[in-house]
């Protein structure tokens, strides 16, 4: 009886999975360049490097967004100057980007962090 209902949690799992990616390609099958700034190291200016690439083609007349995803520390909300919090209104309850310039957007993880940016955080995510 486990193994069966862990074999249709699994099921539901892929089936899951399956759909985040489908969903994931259709949104990104618009943008034309995509540029992923990352190293094997941290603390060597990838997040500088990022956000003043971002700014200088959003100031060269590019529409530019600008996703931040690192989770140990995420810090181009601070580089950029931008305050507030996420906006859940999109499609789906899904999170909104702030904007920054009229033609940049950023999103960003620490801003689902709320007032103490700063504070320990455990992260609890769905396993696959």
């Amino acid at each position: 009886m486990a193994l069966k209902r862990q074999s249709n949690q699994d099921q539901n799992r892929k089936t899951q999975m399956k759909m985040q990616n489908k969903e994931i390609a259709e949104a990104l099958r618009h943008i034309k360049n995509k540029i992923l700034v990352m190293s094997g190291k941290g603390g060597v200016g990838k997040s500088s490097v990022a956000a003043y690439l971002s700014v200088s083609l959003a100031k060269r007349g590019y529409r530019v967004g600008l996703m931040d995803v690192d989770l140990h520390g995420f810090s181009i909300p601070r580089i950029l100057g931008l305050t507030g919090s996420p906006d859940f209104s999109g499609k789906g309850g899904k999170m909104l980007p702030i904007n920054y310039l009229s033609n940049k957007e950023v999103i960003s993880i620490e801003t689902l962090m709320g007032e103490n940016k700063d504070a320990a955080t455990i992260w609890r995510l769905q396993t696959f």
